[in-house]
């Protein structure tokens, strides 16, 4: 993994997402399936007819060490497009992980492989595999664009992604705002009130003056 990617994977996606102006979070339906929610890699993109497991089941035979399988599925959750087989495939193959713009199944195979997967629902009903699609094409993917070679992180609040050319740029603003957090903390926990940190009464005067 290079360096800077190493060091963007201790910090939280609610700061990512910060850090970002909020551009780039998914919706929060996109949640981690299994406990091993910690996510990051770069997307090879995945374009599925909904319920239809046929493109992602490609895309995962053309993957590479590090990726993540970022899958446009139409946000259909009446049939899985994953299940534990293909998620034991990829980790084979060194994957990253999975996100999902709709279901999986296998819940507990899935949790026995350890690989992250992100996805909006889960169901016992499998897909088809009758209609192949796109993989390394621009993506919507929970309601944000996705394209290929952009990174994905992931944790317990859930995704965001961004291009990979803003990857020190994004760095550099998360660990700011991750330093400005901690020492709002620190204040906090000596007494101060967080209305006065936030400069809460500054910003209602403002309000008030606009009025």
């Amino acid at each position: 993994m290079p360096d800077p990617l190493r060091r963007i994977a201790r910090v939280p996606t609610s700061i990512l997402s910060d850090a970002l102006g909020r551009l780039g979070t998914m919706a929060s339906a996109i949640k981690p399936v299994t406990s091993a929610a910690r996510l990051i890699g770069v997307a090879r993109t995945v374009r599925c007819f909904p319920g239809d497991f046929l493109t992602l089941l490609t895309a995962l035979a053309e993957a590479r060490e590090g990726e993540v399988l970022v899958v446009d599925g139409g946000g259909g959750v009446e049939a899985a497009l994953l299940g534990n087989l293909m998620a034991l495939e990829a980790r084979r193959k060194g994957l990253r992980g999975f996100v999902i713009d709709g279901a999986v199944r296998d819940v507990v195979g899935l949790e026995r492989v350890g690989l992250p997967v992100f996805a909006r629902a889960a169901t016992p009903r499998i897909g088809t595999a009758e209609h192949l699609l796109e993989t390394q094409v621009p993506i919507i993917c929970g309601g944000a664009p996705v394209q290929p070679g952009d990174i994905v992180c992931g944790d317990e609040d859930g995704v965001v992604v961004f291009a990979a050319r803003r990857l020190r740029q994004v760095n550099a603003r998360a660990l700011e705002i991750k330093r400005n957090e901690t020492e709002l903390a620190r204040r906090l926990r000596r007494g101060r009130p967080l209305a006065e940190l936030m400069r809460l009464f500054d910003r209602l005067i403002e309000l008030r003056k606009r009025d």
